[in-house]
């Protein structure tokens, strides 16, 4: 038992220093140890401002690049576009398969986006089952980075391969 009053008596003593060396935070100050946030002003002067920060490099934006930064790619043969405006929240209106892990491969047109493009007279390439989508806004040979950039509401510029 004499080990107990020993061990409660070290435990007593530690909190004691632990309380002893803890200050309440001020709130507005700066608490770092060794730093005298003080020393700026008192150094300039009674009416000197205080020194400027240093100017932290600019870092580059971390959104996607917009279309326009994308290095152009060719259409192939078998390859054509179709721009479609999703800015408004509509649905594109289609299923596709991701299995390949490339290219979405176009299952069904339903209701939405792709089937009115596929019913204006203006636009000679029509969406068919079985051709895959093999771009989005620049963005290739990545299937998860294609379905994300198709869930954006915003104008979709794709490129799609025809079916065999």
């Amino acid at each position: 038992m004499g080990n107990q009053a020993c061990c409660n008596a070290n435990e007593a003593n530690a909190q004691s220093e632990i309380t002893e060396n803890t200050k309440e935070p001020t709130i507005g100050t700066v608490d770092i140890p060794g730093q005298d946030v003080s020393a700026p002003a008192a150094a300039g002067g009674a009416g000197a401002a205080a020194p400027e920060t240093t100017p932290k490099a600019e870092q580059a934006p971390v959104a996607s690049s917009p279309p326009e930064a994308v290095a152009e790619t060719l259409l192939s043969k078998d390859e054509y576009t179709v721009t479609i405006d999703k800015s408004s929240g509509d649905k594109m209106g289609i299923d596709v398969d991701h299995k390949d892990g490339a290219t979405l491969l176009i299952e069904m047109v339903n209701e939405g986006l792709v089937k009115s493009w596929n019913d204006n007279p203006d636009n000679k390439d029509k969406v068919s089952l079985g051709d895959r989508i093999v771009e989005v806004n620049g963005i290739r040979s990545d299937v998860l980075q294609l379905v994300d950039e198709c869930k954006k509401n915003q104008v979709l510029n794709l490129k799609i391969r025809r079916g065999s």
